[in-house]
This record gives structure tokens, C-alpha cells and sequence, in this order.
């Protein structure tokens, strides 16, 4: 029992430690890149956010909750919904505020997949 403690708490530390400065530093090269300038809109920090979801869906991955890959998916969807409408955001730089945000996103969730399935593999390992 405690070995599946320890790999939930190991495999979750990694999943949003490593993930959130894999994210940053892929961010900051994409919108460096696109000629996009640093974020100052208020709100919600989307490192937050970020960390929230790669806990709660590789948690699902971990316990191979039926439909994870769905809600995976709707969640970037509703993501990108709220991106692309974002009201400080107009012409052109919308567009491309929008696609590195679903392009972090899809990293975002690959990343919490893999988080996941390291947590179920640590779990077998370690019982």
C-alpha cells in the first residue's frame, strides 16, 4: 500500500513539476518565434491551470478511467473556445495566441498521459 503511495506522489510530482517548466520554456520559444509579445491579460495564470489539469488527467490515465482520451480532447476544446474569443486579443495575434495555445495544450495532455501511465507502471513495480 504504501508503494502505490509513493508512486501516485512521485508520478504526480513529476507530471507537474517537469511539466509546467517543459510548458514554460516551449512557450516561450513558440510565441518568441511567432513575434508574439509576453502575456500581461489578467486573470486566471494558466500555470495553474496547467497544473490542475495534468493532476486530474493523469489521475485519470492512472486508474484507466473509461473515456479519458474524450475528456482530454473536450477539455482542449473548451480551452481553445475560450482562447479564441478572448476580448484583449484582436486581429492577426488572436489567431496565433490561439494555435500556441492548443499546441501547449495538446503538450500539456500528452505530458499528464504519460504522467498517467508512469503512475500505473510505478504502481505495479512498487506493490
Amino acid at each position: 500500500m504504501v508503494g502505490i503511495a509513493v508512486a501516485w506522489i512521485v508520478g504526480l510530482v513529476i507530471t507537474t513539476l517537469v511539466g509546467h517548466f517543459v510548458l514554460v520554456v516551449f512557450l516561450d520559444w513558440l510565441r518568441g518565434r511567432s513575434g508574439l509579445e509576453k502575456k500581461t491579460l489578467r486573470g486566471v495564470p494558466a500555470g495553474i491551470t496547467g497544473i490542475t489539469e495534468r493532476i486530474f488527467f493523469a489521475s485519470l490515465v492512472a486508474v484507466d478511467a473509461s473515456g479519458y482520451s474524450t475528456a482530454m480532447m473536450g477539455w482542449l476544446a473548451l480551452k481553445l473556445a475560450t482562447n479564441w474569443n478572448h476580448p484583449d486579443r484582436k486581429g492577426e495575434d488572436r489567431r496565433v495566441w490561439a494555435f500556441s495555445a492548443l499546441v501547449a495544450g495538446l503538450l500539456s495532455m500528452l505530458i499528464a498521459f504519460f504522467g498517467g501511465l508512469f503512475i500505473r507502471w510505478l504502481s505495479g513495480r512498487l506493490q
